[in-house]
């Protein structure tokens, strides 16, 4: 495996490492650092057009807390669908007919697989509620191919047949406040290994997702104006300056809800209002 494809994909990894939460159980609302009832938070959920609600993606505890909210805003009757990052767009009519119900969970499996490497139990749940509530699922994340070949040499390796291939709007601008964060967190990982190339070429492809993943959240609205979003994605792509960031700059003016899992990296207060709206910790193990 190249170095630098390798050097991306332990990132990626780290990006997603689990942290120790304080103990006890607790959603913390980080606007004024107060413990709050979950409905609460769904509440004000229910007020948004897009939720979206990070995971560390081995985290069982953090599925189980998508799905309880998800079935939380089902029981309220509002129109729901749900956007997934383990899914790439170019597979939305296999999820389709996941679904509808005509195609079984055991030929959907390997879609999945060949989708996301994570297993497929973590999210079973959430897929099969979604089915058997008719409750679409967008498949949100660009192809991986793309992904890597960025991860490995830029948005400039791309040529102008797979910049078109593209949801319509995908752009990978490096000034804007998530590659900063990206950066304060993970940049000396990088800042020795081809003259802060392989950094670059971390956050284009991170840049890559977090503007085609808003792109199919922006055009699925479109589509179904009145129905509310609930997106599924890594911490890093849920925070504000990242799939909502992007939104706003494709000129979607959605109200969003940011509820994420206390990772290492907001943590002891370290959670601004800015990227996040709510804390979910979990007793430790």
């Amino acid at each position: 495996m190249p170095k630098t494809f390798a050097l991306f994909f332990a990132v990626l990894s780290i990006l997603t490492l689990p942290c120790h939460a304080r103990a006890g159980q607790s959603i913390t609302r980080v606007s004024d650092r107060q413990a709050v009832p979950l409905q609460e938070v769904v509440a004000k959920a229910e007020a948004a057009d897009l939720v979206l609600i990070g995971e560390v993606h081995d985290e069982a505890r953090h599925h189980d807390l998508q799905l309880e909210v998800i079935r939380e805003l089902k029981a309220r009757k509002l129109p729901l669908a749900i956007g997934v990052e383990v899914m790439q767009s170019d597979y939305q009519k296999e999820l389709d007919a996941f679904v509808a119900g005509t195609m079984s969970e055991a030929e959907f499996r390997p879609i999945f697989a060949r989708n996301w490497s994570y297993d497929w139990r973590l999210y079973r749940d959430i897929f099969m509620f979604a089915r058997e509530n008719r409750i679409p699922i967008i498949g949100l994340n660009v192809p991986k191919e793309l992904v890597i070949k960025v991860s490995r040499g830029g948005y400039a390796s791309l040529t102008p047949e797979e910049r078109k291939n593209l949801p319509e709007g995908t752009t990978c601008d490096l000034n804007n406040p998530h590659t900063e964060f990206l950066k304060q967190s993970f940049g000396e990982i990088f800042k020795h290994n081809a003259k802060g190339r392989v950094f670059q070429y971390f956050c284009e492809a991170q840049t890559l997702r977090n503007s085609g993943m808003a792109t199919n959240v922006a055009r699925y609205r479109k589509k179904a104006p009145k129905t509310k979003i609930v997106v599924l994605s890594g911490v890093w792509h849920a925070v504000k300056n990242a799939i909502p960031e992007q939104l706003a700059r494709q000129g979607a003016k959605l109200s969003t809800l940011v509820l994420m899992p206390e990772i290492r990296e907001f943590s002891d207060g370290k959670a601004s209002p800015d990227f996040v709206d709510y804390l979910a910790s979990f007793p430790s193990r």
